[in-house]
């Protein structure tokens, strides 16, 4: 019967709302595990790009 809920328009509409705060949630977790820094910049009005390699 829960099923059937979920494939009617409301049902869809909370379904999806709860997989997308579902998602942030997981996102905010990876962005606070200490991503290495960015080396790599682009410049596209100067069209040049700059990759830093790490440091041995």
């Amino acid at each position: 019967m829960g099923f059937a809920v979920f494939m009617t328009l409301p049902g869809l509409v909370i379904l999806l709302t709860l997989a997308a705060f579902a998602d942030q949630l997981l996102l905010r977790d990876d962005e606070e595990d200490g991503a290495p820094p960015d080396r790599t910049t682009i410049d596209l009005e100067g069209r040049t790009a700059v990759v830093r390699r790490p440091r041995s």
